[in-house]
């Protein structure tokens, strides 16, 4: 019997062949494996025992909203089922893949779903650094909702001589870019200005879709009035509300999902957590 070998030449063909395999998918399995979402806080209704239907039309609900957070960043839905209609909505970051999207959906999907605060809860809000979920057994679409709120901050103040003329120059960077956001069919605007030769603000400010033009302007305004009592000269904040939320830094945080950089490290602001704020919690009429 004769055993014919491989040429050289055919060997070197198959080790080059797998190479180019190898470094093609590499980076992007790793990329996605980099891909992280950064929860942030909840505010959910008082549990109670939830009739069948409005639990099931909550999956529904649940599942509609990770099947279209492949597709779109924006997404608001009616479950139809009489006194046990269910409405949410999901608003994913505007700077963000939809790839995140649908995996910060899909985590605060399932957070609804198993946390002992929110799986009985009539209505929830979840929040994360990229993604807002919201449901309801009462229609909320098109109203501006600015409560429950919720600000985090940064411990670290701005190395400026005056927090007066930095607070100034914050509200005027976050009414331009308010305004932005307002104008734009996304409902989402970034801007970046400069503080000194050496220092430069980041801000951000997201309303969700359904909001029109001036009610967004009304949302962001709340936000922006808030900034000088819960995070006044700090070098970065966030203020949440369920229609809107504005950010800023002093760094660039947002578009460098790739790069997988987390935000830094916020602390909540006395006064504007969910421990204060109202959370609207309604009966559930069976």
């Amino acid at each position: 019997m004769i055993i014919t070998m491989p040429s050289n030449n055919l060997i070197f063909r198959i080790f080059c062949c797998i190479l180019v395999i190898t470094f093609f998918n590499f980076p992007t399995t790793k990329a996605q494996n980099e891909d992280r979402v950064y929860f942030e806080h909840q505010n959910c209704s008082a549990n109670i025992s939830l009739p069948s239907t409005y639990q099931n039309n909550l999956i529904t609900l649940f599942s509609s909203f990770t099947s279209n957070a492949s597709a779109k960043l924006f997404y608001n839905t009616t479950i139809l089922g009489g006194n046990s209609s269910v409405y949410g909505m999901f608003m994913c970051r505007g700077d963000i893949p939809l790839r995140l999207c649908k995996q910060c959906v899909g985590n605060a999907t399932r957070k609804l779903s198993t946390d002992p605060e929110c799986n009985h809860s009539i209505e929830g809000f979840m929040w994360y650094a990229e993604c807002k979920l919201r449901y309801s057994n009462v229609s909320f679409f098109s109203i501006v909702a600015t409560s429950p709120e919720y600000a985090l901050f940064n411990n670290n103040n701005v190395s400026s001589n005056s927090t007066i003329s930095f607070m100034n120059f914050l509200r005027n960077t976050m009414n331009q870019t308010a305004e932005a956001a307002a104008d734009s069919e996304a409902r989402f605007s970034t801007k970046e200005a400069n503080l000194s030769r050496s220092q430069t603000l980041y801000a951000l400010a997201q309303c969700t879709q359904d909001l029109s033009p001036q009610n967004c302007r009304t949302c962001l305004a709340e936000g922006i009035e808030i900034l000088p009592t819960c995070c006044d000269g700090k070098q970065g904040a966030r203020v949440i509300f369920p229609s809107c939320n504005i950010w800023y830094e002093m760094y660039p945080f947002y578009g460098l999902v790739t790069d997988n950089i987390p935000p830094k490290t916020l602390v909540p602001s006395p006064g504007f957590s969910s421990s204060s704020s109202s959370s609207c919690s309604r009966d559930l009429e069976i």
